[in-house]
């Protein structure tokens, strides 16, 4: 996984003229205002991390000849795309038509965005119509001051996927009851029972019961998916103020319930020690070389390593669900991208019909089947279609779709990365309690958020 600033990578991409979802009444990729559009040069960012949007890219040919927009592709790697943008806008000569940006830059860019309710409603469609064929909380993730600025096309988040030959196997499913008094669950339906598989697994047929990333950005956002389950849902308040900080002490006890329950799992033997020094790729290394019963992790990226052959010959087929929430109705964090039009272009009906076009249904589907790599989509009908064609985990789909949306300034990846990040390491490594991690973690966050001047 790429990192991110908010860091992260991944995409999406595309095919070539199709119906699309955005516009209900269009039946070409280029959309209806292609017409109006065409003879026009557009100038797209992109990250060039996102390589599930090469065959989208070697077609870009085609869709100049089809609507007459040439396209002009600056791809910029993740860590740089929004500086890149920021810059343009503001001290450049605003040559960007179309841009993607991640979670985390999104707040920032908003303002300088035009608003895609415009081009929705002439293309026959609508945001209300955008966003009811999206997953819930793209609403509220897209949406800034009335205003819808990007379009939303990917997003992911953490799932746990675990081994079904020791989870089918006879003698264990018998032994587990034995022990806990009720049936192996698939899915778990409670942390609790988490714990109880971790710990009956853990020497049983494999050193042991669950592994997941405890170092780096990989490591910050495994505690934050608990910690959102346990319904602090995020790093600032409405007021901008630290969530769980001296404004919201509150919520304290629940941060360290959740770094309890976390760290308990190494604690306790269910989870290796060496999680500190594991992101995604050592976890999954360590999972798929049969060290663990379950994995927690963005398994969406290795999803297809766990199918390979050789993967499977050693530990058999895997499958996957969502980690089950400590308060109803929350979810974890969810990581996302949407694309936006730069109010100061000067061919946003040129970058519409390109939207348009890179966004179809089609295109999508060529992104996820001959791309490198994975994303999850948001568009509820190709997130259920990836889950059938086996490119996105069950656990994965079932975890984006009930997530929700959490608030992100322009502070709070400084929050995440710069402040939070170094606490959850020196937590995961035994050189904070839960309480100071929760204390320490929460004014530091309030201290970001003051010197960002978001608070007073």
């Amino acid at each position: 996984m790429t990192q991110r600033v908010f860091f992260r990578g991944a995409a999406l991409a595309a095919s070539l003229v199709v119906a699309l979802p955005l516009v209900a009444c269009s039946t070409s990729g280029a959309g209806q205002s292609g017409q109006d559009a065409g003879g026009k040069t557009i100038k797209v960012l992109v990250s060039s991390g996102h390589q599930q949007f090469k065959p989208v890219w070697d077609k870009l040919p085609e869709f100049t000849a089809q609507t007459g927009i040439k396209v002009q592709l600056d791809q910029v790697a993740t860590t740089d795309i929004e500086g890149a943008f920021q810059r343009d806008v503001t001290v450049g000569a605003c040559t960007y038509d179309n841009v993607e940006l991640l979670d985390g830059a999104l707040a920032g860019a908003a303002p300088k965005m035009a608003d895609l309710s415009t081009y929705l409603t002439k293309s026959g469609s609508s945001a209300q119509a955008l966003f009811d064929a999206q997953v819930g909380w793209t609403k509220g993730a897209m949406e800034f001051d009335g205003k819808v600025a990007y379009y939303p096309f990917y997003s992911g988040s953490k799932g746990i996927a675990y081994r079904e030959d020791l989870f089918t196997d006879a003698k264990n499913k018998t032994d587990f009851k034995a022990e806990f008094g009720y049936d192996i669950p698939t899915p778990p339906t409670t942390p609790a029972q988490i714990v109880d598989l971790a710990k009956f697994f853990t020497g049983r047929g494999t050193q042991y019961g669950i592994v997941f990333s405890g170092q780096g950005d990989s490591g910050e956002t495994t505690l934050a998916d608990v910690i959102f389950r346990h319904g602090v849902n995020g790093y600032q308040s409405d007021d901008d103020n630290a969530m769980w900080g001296p404004s919201n002490p509150a919520n304290q006890a629940k941060v360290v319930e959740s770094a309890t329950w976390l760290t308990d799992l190494i604690k306790n033997g269910y989870a290796p020690k060496s999680v500190t020094a594991m992101a995604t790729g050592e976890a999954t290394s360590f999972y798929t070389d049969g060290n663990a019963a379950m994995i927690y992790d963005h398994i969406y990226l290795p999803w297809a390593q766990f199918s390979a052959q050789d993967v499977v010959s050693k530990i058999g087929e895997s499958g996957s669900f969502a980690p089950p929430s400590f308060v109803e109705g929350a979810g974890g964090i969810t990581f996302y991208w949407g694309r936006g039009i730069p109010e100061c272009s000067k061919n946003k009906d040129a970058s519409w019909t390109f939207m348009q076009w890179v966004m179809s249904e089609e295109n999508q589907k060529l992104a996820l089947t001959e791309g490198q790599g994975v994303y999850v989509p948001t568009d509820k009908n190709l997130l259920a279609w990836s889950v059938e064609q086996g490119k996105v985990p069950q656990g994965v789909a079932d975890a984006v779709s009930t997530n929700q949306p959490y608030k992100v300034t322009t502070a709070t990846g400084r929050m995440r990365q710069k402040v939070n990040l170094p606490l959850v390491d020196r937590l995961y490594q035994g050189n904070l309690t839960p309480e100071q991690y929760a204390k320490d973690s929460g004014e530091a966050i309030q201290k970001e958020a003051v010197d960002s001047g978001l608070v007073k």
